[in-house]
């Protein structure tokens, strides 16, 4: 009876041993949710993106997983969830939202880039009323933003952020009770001025879909190159180019600048062809400027 019992005894301690070793698969069979970083890594694997490169300043640079335009609200393994706000034209609103993953908790281990954690462009559907905020996250795996709706109408929100070398851009859209008429797309033009100073682009003669190219802004005050530009957001610039009318966000890169000619580069591929509306932002004196530019890509 004794040995009948040890016998069975064994046999159970080696069962759970053999368990232990086959949790992976017995975990496929009962389709039990994966940890975050598996269920990413299997959900880019899928999307065709390995883990990020390294740059030349030896830091590590995010790739972008294929399809990060915006234009989606959840891609390899991570979703963009809004809370429900009503919002109303004129006023400001705190408005909520939450990263989930494919392990249906939210996404908490966000990667610094640019010196935020999550970059949030919000623009009307005429792409007017241009927004670039950065939200705070709360213990509870929400981010937080207070957002400015001047005009009734459709607004994308568009979330920037880089989990695991892997850059996602996912977006979503807000309406704003009312009605008011979309303003036309101002025509392309290499001038633009905002609170004082004049920025001119200087671009390749054509711009063509799908092929690197470089941009360059100078910046100038009463006709003399400004020299007094200050880091924001890790460069001396930042660029968003969108294109028109569905705000699809094409990836841009700062490339260098020249403070003393008042000069700033960035590489940048336009994903199609069509109309794109570029913003560009650079600091000075503490206070950030924007320059908007229209421009066809071939």
């Amino acid at each position: 009876m004794l040995n009948s019992t040890a016998s069975r005894l064994c046999a159970f301690a080696a069962g759970l041993t053999l368990a232990g070793g086959g949790a992976a698969g017995i975990g496929s069979i009962t389709h039990a949710t994966p940890p975050l970083q598996d269920c990413l890594s299997v959900a880019a694997a899928e999307a065709g993106i390995d883990t990020g490169m390294m740059g030349d300043s030896g830091e590590a640079m995010a790739e972008p997983i294929p399809g990060a335009d915006g234009l989606r609200g959840a891609l390899a393994g991570i979703k963009l969830q809004p809370a429900p706000t009503k919002f109303s034209a004129g006023t400001k609103t705190t408005w909520r939202f939450r990263l989930i993953g494919c392990d249906g908790k939210p996404v908490r281990k966000l990667e610094p880039e640019n010196d935020k954690l999550l970059h949030l462009i919000v623009v009307r559907s005429d792409l007017t009323a241009y927004q670039h905020l950065h939200p705070q996250p709360h213990r509870d795996g929400t981010w937080s933003v207070e957002l400015s709706t001047p005009r009734p109408g459709r607004y994308r929100a568009i979330a920037d952020f880089v989990v695991d070398q892997r850059k996602y851009v996912l977006g979503t859209s807000l309406t704003v009770a009312g009605s008011a008429p979309q303003r036309p797309l101002p025509a392309p033009s290499l001038n633009a001025r905002t609170d004082g100073y004049e920025v001119e682009l200087q671009r390749p003669a054509e711009l063509r879909a799908g092929e690197e190219d470089q941009l360059t802004f100078r910046i100038t005050r009463g006709g003399r190159p400004v020299r007094d530009l200050e880091p924001y957001l890790g460069a001396y610039g930042h660029l968003v180019a969108l294109h028109s009318p569905e705000a699809a966000y094409s990836h841009v890169h700062p490339a260098g600048e020249d403070r003393r000619s008042g000069l700033i580069t960035f590489n940048t591929e336009f994903h199609e062809r069509g109309a794109f509306r570029l913003f560009l932002q650079f600091q000075i004196a503490g206070r950030v400027h924007t320059a908007e530019f229209t421009q066809e890509v071939a």
